[in-house]
């Protein structure tokens, strides 16, 4: 009984720090967040960060982690994917509906958690796209797959910096009509070369 309100008093602590960076995050950069400031947003003293997290930056880490995991969740339980189109239209689903935490860490953070936003899919993306893309070498693929990749990071960061007015589905449809663009251009320019 114990344990269990002490493992409960550790997850609040967790979480009303991890919501008071967040909210702190909104107008200003991580480097300027002090614990103190941190302690005063989330009403709790600097003895109960440090007992959860080592400074600030393992805690923002914590909820980058946290996210990915949900991710990873959501993507995996819409499985299986038919193709590429499925996969990328869920992803825009999920940084839609989670568009307030996905707002900060898109736009506070530079293109690495992106990069690990699709790491994570990379085994069935690449999969996927290898499937359309099977006449390639396999050099002229792993470009291909980055150089895509590189343009959905791009996209993602737009839609956000632009405030999410247009509909996921329809910007999740963008990025598929450039991809696919790109992989028929590249498949046209290299005809001679099968």
């Amino acid at each position: 009984m114990q344990q269990e309100k002490l493992h409960r008093k550790r997850a609040y602590s967790q979480k009303v720090l991890k919501e008071a960076l967040l909210k702190l995050l909104v107008d200003r950069p991580l480097s300027k967040i002090t614990v103190q400031k941190l302690c005063e947003t989330a009403d709790v003293n600097r003895t109960t960060f440090y007992s959860n997290f080592e400074d600030i930056f393992a805690l923002y880490r914590q909820i980058q982690d946290d996210f990915l995991e949900q991710m990873a969740v959501f993507t995996q339980q819409q499985k299986p994917y038919a193709d590429n189109r499925a996969l990328i239209c869920d992803i825009f689903r999920f940084l839609y509906e989670n568009m307030d935490s996905c707002r900060v860490l898109i736009l506070r953070s530079e293109d690495a958690f992106l990069e690990r936003l699709f790491a994570l899919q990379y085994d069935v993306s690449y999969s996927l796209m290898k499937e359309s893309c099977n006449a390639f070498d396999e050099d002229s693929f792993d470009y291909l797959y980055m150089f895509r990749v590189c343009g959905l990071i791009g996209i993602i960061r737009k839609w956000f910096n632009d405030g999410l007015k247009i509909p996921y589905e329809q910007i999740a449809d963008y990025a598929i009509q450039s991809s696919d663009a790109l992989i028929y251009s590249w498949k046209e320019a290299h005809k001679g070369n099968e």
